[in-house]
């Protein structure tokens, strides 16, 4: 088990800009800023998402576009570094007349996104590649 302790640094609330996509938007922030360890939540909607889950035998993403208007139901991650970048790792679940996507986020074009960044202190958690299950974890 790894474990991290931080104190709370500062917060930030970012409305995103229409049309761009969300991922790109954050990790833009987040360097611009100078922050490498934070918990994320958001709301809003988006549209043209790329979202995905871990196939866990075959140690790869399984990637599906969803090419529809739809709301932001919960979007919540974190933030640490990989490859010496601010690395968002964001899962949502997203929305429309009864229909529901959810796993990993890719990439989304904003139609209106509101983002809450509770930015942690300390020395921030990496992500090195883990023989074990294929995928970047905390070192």
């Amino acid at each position: 088990m790894k474990r991290f302790e931080f104190k709370i640094k500062r917060s930030y609330l970012v409305r995103l800009d229409y049309g761009k996509d969300l991922v790109d938007q954050l990790s833009s922030f987040l360097e611009k800023e100078g922050v490498q360890t934070a918990y994320v939540s958001g709301i809003g909607a988006v549209k043209n998402a790329e979202i995905g889950y871990y196939d866990q035998k075959k140690k790869e993403y399984v990637k599906r576009r969803v090419e529809e208007e739809l709301e932001i139901l919960s979007l919540s991650g974190n933030v640490s570094l990989k490859d010496g970048r601010p690395y968002p790792h964001i899962h949502v679940v997203l929305g429309k007349d009864g229909n529901v996507y959810a796993g990993h986020l890719f990439s989304a074009e904003v139609f209106a996104c509101e983002i809450f960044l509770l930015v942690l202190d300390d020395e921030a958690p990496v992500r090195d590649f883990d023989s074990l299950t294929g995928l970047f974890l905390w070192s």
